[in-house]
């Protein structure tokens, strides 16, 4: 693994808190944890890393899970409005949403698990995840610059990202269960560490 496992789910604790606590739209929830999960990699693992996006198909215990859209055609394409996306980092595939995973697809009863896979052991294409675990991506890199230059354009995305890496500590050091947040008014809040707890790694 390029993080540890007790790692891992910090940083998607941390992500899904401040998610939960701004109302983030769920649609556009993999953006946020591709993005502040690659700015947690690389300013306390020193790791560099990149969001990726576009289609992304899994195998999860034997429910197959399809991030994309069906074209006319009859080929399946990530550049459209359903898209999912990811970290690239060292030759590894991270997938910082995975364990929200029960939540966002809740018709395939599917557990809260770790997603952390070398790039080398992707599959071919969409139908040759045999096993779970198996998964495919295939970057949209036009269709997502896009995206993330106009996702960009919200002022507070940076400063959630740094109130995230803010938030975040390496295990086994004691990481805060609560900070406060002001809102744009000035009124602050308090926001609580949540998340689903992991039930291992696919």
């Amino acid at each position: 693994m390029l993080i540890k496992q007790s790692d891992y789910h910090r940083i998607y604790k941390v992500i899904h808190s401040l998610l939960t606590a701004n109302n983030a739209d769920p649609a556009t929830a993999a953006m946020y944890f591709s993005t502040f999960g690659a700015f947690i990699l690389e300013h306390h693992f020193k790791i560099k890393a990149k969001p990726k996006g576009g289609l992304a198909a899994y195998n999860l215990g034997g429910a197959m899970l399809l991030f994309a859209d069906h074209r006319e055609d009859g080929y399946v394409t990530g550049a459209g409005e359903n898209f999912h996306c990811w970290v690239e980092a060292d030759g590894w595939a991270i997938d910082f949403m995975a364990p929200a995973f029960p939540q966002t697809v809740p018709e395939l009863a599917v557990a809260s698990k770790m997603f952390q896979r070398p790039l080398a052991e992707m599959a071919s294409g969409i139908n040759a995840l045999n096993q779970s675990g198996d998964f495919f991506y295939q970057v949209e890199a036009e269709a997502m610059s896009r995206r993330f230059a106009e996702w960009h354009k919200h002022g507070a995305i940076g400063d959630l990202a740094s109130v995230a890496a803010g938030w975040f500590r390496k295990s086994p050091r004691q990481m805060p269960a609560s900070l406060s947040l002001s809102d744009r008014d000035g009124k602050a809040r308090t926001v609580s560490l949540s998340g689903n707890p992991l039930a291992g790694s696919w």
